[in-house]
């Protein structure tokens, strides 16, 4: 499949299905509003996500990927790839650096939104496995020297505009998300399987949301770290 030249893309990359809705759901909405082409990659298959003792592994799984392809449906997102590793078992090996970046080059975004690695106190390993994956994996999709046998077959080189990444130490970008609050939060609540024992969070989420964009003249913003690469 070739992509279309003129297509705006982005990327989204979160170690579990609702990481992507939490850190950047309400800019996913907006981009895909905006005319772009959305893709979210879920890196884990979330199987260890619940108190439930009733719930296995398996079970578990096929239900969170039902649910983020509804989650994404709600935002506009055209596509969810999901890569299905275990939850709480990620590394950032050299396989999953690779991995990231073949979809970097082949779906060439303009920008990638992922985990902020480097935030003190992260407690989720999976959460600073993927966001340094994504980060590594950036370098080996826009230099041609890095896996020299894709250039060979078509897919070639990709640098991307920006990487944004969410819940981060330093943030120093906020997007305006005003108009798209209600839609992060409706794409939110098709992961029943994390929230719906706890109600409060819809608050706490519209609270962060409103408290960010006021501070820049927003009714409503995400923030972010913003690198060029």
């Amino acid at each position: 499949m070739t992509q279309p030249q003129d297509t705006k893309r982005a990327l989204v990359i979160g170690a579990h299905p609702d990481d992507n809705e939490f850190g950047a759901g309400g800019t996913s909405a907006k981009l895909a509003a905006q005319g772009w082409d959305v893709t979210f990659i879920i890196v884990t298959n979330g199987n260890k996500g619940s108190h439930d003792p009733g719930m296995s592994p398996y079970q578990l799984s096929e239900t969170r990927e039902q649910e983020q392809r509804a989650a994404a449906k709600v935002l506009g997102v055209k596509q969810v790839i999901f890569l299905r590793n275990n939850d709480g078992e990620l590394e950032p090996t050299q396989a999953l650096r690779s991995e990231i970046a073949f979809y970097i080059r082949y779906f060439k975004p303009a920008k990638v939104y992922t985990h902020d690695p480097w935030k003190h106190y992260m407690l989720h390993p999976d959460h600073r496995a993927v966001g340094f994956a994504v980060i590594d994996g950036i370098v080996s999709a826009r230099d041609h020297l890095f896996m020299p046998g894709l250039g060979q077959i078509g897919i070639t080189v990709w640098r991307p505009e920006a990487l944004f990444l969410w819940s981060a130490e330093q943030p120093d970008h906020v997007e305006d998300v005003s108009g798209f609050v209600d839609q992060k939060i409706a794409a939110l609540v098709e992961h029943h399987t994390q929230l719906d024992e706890n109600k409060e969070w819809q608050e706490r989420v519209r609270q962060r949301m409103t408290e960010l964009g006021q501070e820049h003249g927003f009714a409503a913003g995400e923030s972010f770290r913003k690198l060029t690469v």
